[in-house]
Parts: structure tokens; sequence; C-alpha cells
């Protein structure tokens, strides 16, 4: 199917680039360079500035870029309906997650939903939070699955589960028999954090910040199973949510202890969608069951902890 101008100007917007949106879009540079020159002379006004290292909205380009996302969102509203007409037999669901339910919740999830409605395809991408968000924002996504995310106007967060850092390590480290532990203690210890963009590291490095520590890791990495291992050898302490260790610790590889410091206990699990954006049934639904599965984790983790 041929790409609409305004569905190749919307690229470029969201990629900044001419060369990254081509092959975004696998179009040569020269044929999108040429649509987005027929468009700008068609309304009769530049819509980017062209610079050195990419593309910027001029505030003509501004006011297009709000049209052009208003009558693509239209587009797949109408797409919706029509698709609605004959019930959830096809479609695709665009997911971006952080990494560390993936194993245990989502694609349970997904295995579940496609029993139902096996015309339904899934695309699922990880990602630190910082860039799931993004991702939901430039529409690149359907759903975005995020740790303790930071607010942003053009996403709606549909859902937030409270899930606390604890910290995880090895049931012979002398930590295991804690029943909870402050940040400060551990960071005498070797310690392994996510990288910048992670939602995690942002938390840490805040508490940090407020306590007056700096934070030198052992292990810094975009890995949740690289630190899920880091704890599982004995080599240190690591943070992670509840949702992201629970078959490490039915195995009895992990031990985790829950944090003293009040704002790494007020953490969340939060589902955002495009603000303003029709919500087509496919994706209400599995909203839906996504929304059973963790409420379902997290009342189980209750009736654990009272046990």
């Amino acid at each position: 199917m041929s790409q609409s101008p305004s569905r190749y100007f919307l690229e470029v917007v969201r990629c900044g680039s001419i060369r990254v949106a081509s092959a975004r879009l696998n179009v040569a540079p020269s044929a999108l360079s040429r649509q987005i020159q027929n468009l700008e002379t068609e309304l009769g006004v530049p819509l980017f500035e062209r610079r050195p290292r990419g593309m910027a909205l001029t505030a003509a380009g501004e006011v297009y870029a709000r049209y052009a996302q208003a009558v693509a969102l239209e587009s797949e509203r109408m797409r919706a309906d029509l698709e609605e007409l004959r019930g959830l037999r096809r479609g695709v669901i665009r997911i971006a997650t952080v990494e560390g339910v993936v194993a245990d919740s989502i694609t349970s999830v997904i295995a579940a939903f496609r029993a139902r409605h096996p015309g339904i395809r899934f695309n699922l991408v990880t990602l630190g939070t910082d860039h799931v968000v993004a991702a939901v924002r430039d529409n690149r996504v359907d759903i975005g699955v995020s740790f303790h995310a930071q607010p942003d106007a053009a996403v709606r967060f549909v859902r937030r589960f409270r899930d606390p850092l604890m910290a995880l390590v090895h049931p012979d480290n002398p930590l295991a028999t804690r029943r909870k532990v402050a940040l400060r203690e551990t960071l005498s210890m070797p310690i392994a954090v996510p990288e910048s963009g992670f939602g995690i590291r942002r938390l840490i490095d805040e508490q940090c910040r407020r306590i007056g520590e700096s934070l030198v890791p052992a292990l810094e990495t975009n890995s949740i199973e690289a630190l899920r291992g880091f704890a599982r050898s004995g080599a240190g302490v690591t943070f992670l949510p509840g949702n992201s260790f629970q078959r490490e610790l039915r195995q009895g590889e992990v031990v985790a202890i829950p944090l003293a410091d009040r704002v790494l206990n007020q953490c969340s699990m939060d589902f955002g969608v495009l603000a303003g954006r029709y919500l087509p049934t496919t994706i209400s639904q599995f909203l839906a069951a996504l929304d059973l599965e963790f409420g379902a984790a997290r009342d189980g983790s209750k009736r654990q902890k009272a046990s």
C-alpha cells in the first residue's frame, strides 16, 4: 500500500532525519525528500528547517503536525470501527514493555488472548522505561508497559499497579536473612543496576542524591536478565520490582528483601496509551486481559506476604 504524504511527513517528524525515516519506511531518501518538498509546495510554506544534523519543524510544520496526527488517528479509528464489524478476527497489537515482565506475565497473556482470537498478531519489543513512553508518544506502539514512568502529556496511563523495588541477592549473601534493608546499607557491596533511561535506575540515582551517597556500580546493563543473573550468581546485589523475578524466587535461586527507603516502596508498573486516541476493541480487550493478569499477581503477592 502506498504511503500518504502526511504519513511520510509524520515519520520524518518522529525520526528527525530524512535518512532514518527513509530506512523505517523502506523508501529511497531522495524519494522521501521529494515527497516532503511536494507537500511544502502544495501548502505554500516550509514545514522543516534543514539542519546539518537533521530536520526541525518550523512554526508552520508544528501546525501541520497536529493536523496530520489528528487525521492519522481518525483514519485508525475508521479502520478499527470496520474491524469491529467483522469481530476480533484479525489485526496487530504493538507493545513496548520493560523487559522484566515479558517472561512471566506479558507472554502468558498474549498466549491466552491468541487462543481466543487466533487472527490477532502481536509485535513486542523490550525497552527501557523512557523509551517505552517515547514509543507510545510517537504512536509507534499501541500499549506501553513501563516501570514508574514520568508524567507525559501525550501519554495516558490507563492503569498503575504498585510494584516496590526489592533488593535481590543470592541465598548465601549476608543480607539474605534481613527482613528489611536500606539502600545506604547495600552501597558497600558490588551492585548491578540498569543503565540510564530505565525507571529503576532513575529511582536509585534520585535516592542516592537524597541520602548524599555515590553509586559506583560493579555492573551497568540494559538487560534485566543480566541483573537477575548477577544476583543468582552471588556476585552482589541488584534492585528489581517484584514482577521481575518471580521465577527465580519460586526456585529458591534468590532472596528478595524489602527496602526501607520509602520512595523506593512507592513505585508502579504503568500501562500507557496515546492520549486522545480512540482504542480499537482488540486493544481495549487486551488491556483488560493485562489488567486481570497483573491484578491477580498483585493479589497473590499480598496473600503470600500475609501467610
